[in-house]
C-alpha cells in the first residue's frame, strides 16, 4: 500500500495511520471466516451432534455456511473492527517511524544497493 503513496505523503504520520487503517480492515476481514470456523471447532462437544462433522478447515467453512448461512462466517466483525483496526495501525505507525528513525533500508531501498 506504501507504493501507492505520494512520495511527498510517503513520510506523514497520516498516510502511515492510513496504511495500517486499511491493511488491519482488509487482513480482518479475509482471515475472520477462519477465526469463526477455528472458534466453532474448540466448542464443538459443546455444539448439537448435527455440528460433529466440522473436520477441517475446508469442510468446516462449507459445513457453516450451509447449515447457518455464510453471513455467520463473518458474524461479530463489525465489533472486532473496533479493536484491531486501531491496533494494526498504531503498530505499522509505530514500526515505520521507528525504522526511519533508526534509518533502517526499507525492502525497496535494500534491494537497489544489492
Amino acid at each position: 500500500m506504501k507504493r501507492h503513496v505520494p512520495e511527498e505523503s510517503n513520510k506523514s504520520i497520516m498516510a502511515k495511520l492510513t496504511c495500517g487503517s486499511v491493511a488491519g480492515l482488509l487482513g480482518q476481514t479475509i482471515t475472520y471466516p477462519l477465526e469463526v470456523v477455528r472458534r466453532q471447532m474448540q466448542v464443538k462437544k459443546l455444539l448439537p451432534s448435527d455440528y460433529a462433522e466440522l473436520k477441517g478447515t475446508l469442510k468446516s467453512i462449507v459445513s457453516i455456511s450451509q447449515k447457518q448461512g455464510w453471513k455467520q462466517l463473518f458474524s461479530g466483525l463489525r465489533i472486532n473492527y473496533i479493536k484491531v483496526v486501531p491496533s494494526v495501525a498504531i503498530g505499522f505507525t509505530v514500526y515505520d517511524t521507528m525504522k526511519s528513525y533508526l534509518r533502517v533500508p526499507s525492502r525497496d531501498e535494500a534491494a537497489v544497493e544489492n
